[in-house]
């Protein structure tokens, strides 16, 4: 299963290679590069970050930083990311017995790092199981009016003359005009809605039967159908198989 890892880290060239290691991996892994703080928020509030690799040091203009502490302190005041594990990279020697004690960190790792032992360490990290993340609201504005749908709720999408349309379980409608199907992938953030046409998405959750010969999925509580287009049959069949 794709995971999602945020790395932060001020040097950049670290940053690339820590970001390689977790790409040969597996290449499907989505890595968000931050170099500062207030970009690494950001992606943890939009994002369901499954991995966390934090350098301590991120301003060595400062004597005595440790912005990387206090980031880790502030994620772990957020339900979701109360235990989700994180690394630690640094060349802090004194570090070890804090990120451990008081922020629970998954290992600690001292620059100049191995690089066998970083890639062994994220893959023990990326086998944990996937916390269940429930709970999300999504947001979209129209004429100036921003409508909301809980994530859990909405059963598929459909995207027509640029038009999005939301179909949720409670059968309302909502359509949006100018959101793409990538788009809306990108901010639903979860591996439990596919694409199976050209023009639609399904969550996974609602889906009560994969007909990939008639090419039509049926869909849980009364929602209705919708058709796999010819290109997506083979990536459905190995999903549902």
């Amino acid at each position: 299963m794709m995971k999602k890892i945020l790395v932060l880290e001020d040097n950049f060239v670290t940053l690339e290679y820590i970001t390689s290691i977790i790409q040969e991996i597996d290449t499907r892994n989505t890595v968000f590069m931050c170099s500062n703080v207030r970009e690494a928020y950001q992606y943890v509030l939009e994002k369901d970050i499954d991995l966390f690799i934090i350098d301590i040091i991120l301003d060595t203009s400062r004597p005595g930083d440790s912005s990387g502490l206090n980031f880790v302190d502030a994620i772990r005041k957020i339900d979701r990311y109360a235990f989700m594990p994180v690394i630690f990279v640094t060349s802090l020697e004194d570090a070890r017995l804090y990120t451990y004690e008081k922020l629970h960190c998954y290992s600690f790792i001292e620059k100049p790092f191995d690089r066998n032992k970083l890639k062994e360490l994220i893959k023990q990290c990326l086998n944990f199981p996937s916390v269940e993340k429930k709970g999300k609201t999504m947001y979209f504005r129209k004429d100036g009016i921003i409508l909301a749908a809980d994530r859990e709720d909405i059963a598929y999408v459909e995207c027509v003359n640029h038009v999005l349309y939301i179909h949720t379980i409670h059968g309302d409608l909502l359509s949006i005009p100018y959101v793409t199907l990538k788009k809306f992938l990108s901010d639903v953030d979860s591996d439990g809605f596919i694409q199976c046409s050209r023009s639609v998405v399904v969550n996974t959750d609602y889906i009560h039967n994969v007909d990939i010969t008639n090419r039509v999925i049926q869909l849980k509580k009364q929602v209705g159908t919708v058709e796999i287009g010819i290109m997506y049959k083979k990536e459905l069949r190995e999903r549902f198989k």
